[in-house]
């Protein structure tokens, strides 16, 4: 008896496992519905942006502008010009694959391995932005957690694994089916683990995908980043060169 209940609850367990997996898949459908659409999704995985924002610092607000390249899977080329005070440092990241380099006002930077691996990180989060790359079984597993609410929307809740990624959750506005909100474990820039929170905003339609031109991220609940796409283009694919790693 005790052995036909315990198989009774593993199978409900698995049951509910596979209910949430379709659910979660469905909301995805949704979101890439509301992006553009697979075709346009799929059209399109690179891209540049110009952007603009503020770093909040503990000790105040930095502006920067910065020019940022991506092509999927795995490449990602940020550069940023920060002001301090009267000077400006410019911080230039390079990731390719599983290369990944820094360098500051042309200098290379010696990386600790957390900051070689959440910058690897960071090209998949590109990837999985795109939303059709999370409808690969074989690559991401998905799970549906329970509804919440993000800066006043009702949000779908998905929780994202894979190999390389902490577990990641998408919160997707319910009403509109866009991806509203972001949740993973960040580092902070004195390399300790975070509660990081990235939001989006203020979609605009570019070649057809939607877009977002806002974003905010918190670290632990403290405004940590304020980021605006001033100009974004999509692209079929980029130069290779822009994501040399020597």
């Amino acid at each position: 008896m005790v052995r036909s209940v315990v198989g009774l609850v593993v199978v409900a367990g698995f049951a509910a496992s596979v209910a949430g997996q379709d659910n979660a898949a469905d909301v995805v459908k949704k979101a890439v519905a509301a992006h553009g659409g697979a075709d346009a999704l799929k059209k399109y995985p690179a891209g540049t942006s110009k952007l603009v924002g503020k770093v909040f610092a503990p000790a105040g607000e930095l502006g920067f502008t910065g020019d940022l390249a991506f092509a999927t899977p795995g490449k990602v080329r940020l550069v940023m010009a920060i002001a301090v005070g009267d000077q400006k440092v410019e911080v230039v990241q390079v990731v390719n694959g599983d290369k990944a380099k820094q360098t500051e006002n042309g200098k290379p930077t010696d990386l600790s391995q957390p900051v070689r691996d959440e910058l690897k990180e960071s090209a998949l989060i590109h990837e999985l932005s795109l939303l059709v790359p999370l409808l690969d079984a074989t690559k991401y597993t998905l799970a549906a957690e329970k509804d919440a609410a993000l800066e006043g929307k009702d949000c779908a809740v998905v929780l994202v694994t894979a190999k390389g990624l902490k577990d990641t959750r998408l919160y997707f506005d319910k009403g509109t089916g866009l991806l509203a909100g972001m949740r993973r474990k960040g580092l902070g820039p004195d390399q300790k683990p975070v509660d990081e929170l990235t939001t989006f905003g203020d979609y605009k339609a570019v070649e057809g995908v939607k877009v977002p031109m806002q974003s905010k991220v918190t670290h632990d609940g403290k405004p940590f980043l304020a980021v605006t796409v001033a100009e974004y283009k999509p692209a079929e694919r980029l130069d290779d060169k822009l994501f040399a790693v020597e």
